[in-house]
């Protein structure tokens, strides 16, 4: 019907009813994929706005739909574009608790430290819905943890008045901060080095490498009955001690503390 209409000359771009939006935010807006990539393909403009200043991007992710997300983000879309209130779409995605949304935008480029008109970011909207995956994402994607609204709250503030504090300190402690914000001391300077991404992708490059060594010396220099569990013993220390140094690390890294088994370590690229 929509491919009829347009060949029969209706306007793409025609706004209307009571969001005086356009046929593609319309689309958008009750998540019809494949209608609002007819209508874009036919020439519909993704940069018009309705009448609360949303554009296509924005309500698109209202929804929650990552696969429209990734659609419009093709059709050069400023990825930081706001509505009249200074929302991107990065801040709606975190204020709704959509992590593949905040993920997407994340990957796009997407301003973490970008305010709105009351100078909240979209870290201080994740801990308005207390979603963990996305509060985890901002932090662990340099979002400012001490960034302050107009009217001074951080975002521990906006945390403890929403009553998502422990969302706040399990998303620091998994991302290697103190509770206060500040990064973990680590013993004898190793900071420097483990929050090095070039030093730790040698680390996990030569580590199996280490590991399998210390396996077979293990088994070839010992009597089979106390080679088997002494090399079991090492190899699972190892595997710890890979964890714990991840759990320090960049954020890349730190997928390896929740690894299953050692077995991954040994694939890691």
């Amino acid at each position: 019907m929509c491919k009829f209409l347009l060949d029969s000359g209706a306007d793409v771009n025609a706004k209307g009813g009571e969001s005086v939006a356009t046929p593609a935010m319309w689309a958008a807006q009750r998540c019809h994929y494949y209608i609002v990539h007819l209508l874009l393909q036919c020439g519909a403009d993704p940069l018009l706005t309705d009448v609360q200043g949303y554009n296509i991007l924005h309500l698109a992710t209202i929804d929650g739909n990552a696969f429209l997300l990734v659609l419009l983000l093709h059709q050069e879309i400023p990825v930081d574009a706001m509505d009249q209130q200074g929302h991107t779409g990065l801040m709606w995605a975190a204020y709704k608790g959509f992590p593949a949304c905040v993920d997407l935008f994340l990957r796009w480029g997407a301003n973490t430290n970008a305010v709105d008109e009351s100078g909240l970011t979209p870290l201080h909207w994740a801990l308005v819905k207390g979603s963990l995956p996305c509060v985890q994402k901002l932090i662990e994607y340099g979002a400012d943890r001490f960034s302050k609204t107009r009217d001074g709250k951080a975002p521990a503030t906006v945390a403890s008045e929403m009553n998502t504090v422990r969302v706040w300190y399990r998303a620091l402690d998994e991302c290697g901060y103190e509770f206060d914000g500040n990064p973990k001391a680590l013993p004898m300077g190793l900071a420097s080095w483990v929050r090095n991404k070039s030093i730790m992708s040698k680390f996990f490059f030569l580590w199996p490498f280490l590991m399998v060594f210390v396996a077979t010396w293990i088994l070839s220099n010992m009597a089979i009955y106390a080679s088997i569990p002494a090399m079991l013993i090492t190899v699972f220390g190892l595997q710890y001690v890979a964890q714990k140094a991840a759990s320090k690390g960049p954020s890349e890294y730190r997928v390896l503390q929740r690894t299953v088994s050692s077995c991954r370590v040994c694939v890691w690229p």
